[in-house]
């Protein structure tokens, strides 16, 4: 059984492998700074704030490890203007699985 200090150090463990956001557009990519991260019991988020200066078509928004793989995707079909921003919440659970 994991403890709950076992899942509080397995959801840092995921967190520290993020690096950044990426903002897959139809005109490019936008490499984005993490707005803000946070971990609740056995629930890790990891906010992504677009602003102002990401504007167009969207299609993808993706979390980067530090290695530089994608961790995470988030598929989205978002026609961003400047004028509103948007923040985008990338929730995982901890869990375990019994067998």
């Amino acid at each position: 059984m994991i403890t709950q200090e076992g899942i509080r150090e397995i959801a840092q463990s995921i967190l520290n492998l993020v690096d950044y956001a990426e903002v897959e557009m139809q005109e490019g990519t936008k490499q984005l700074q993490l707005y803000r991260t946070s971990i609740n019991v056995d629930t890790l988020k990891i906010y992504v704030m677009l602003d102002d200066t990401v504007v167009g078509d969207i299609k993808n928004i993706k979390l980067i490890s530090k290695s530089g793989k994608i961790l995470l995707g988030n598929p989205q079909e978002i026609i961003k203007n400047a004028t509103k921003g948007l923040l985008v919440v990338f929730s995982i659970k901890v869990v375990e699985v019994a067998e």
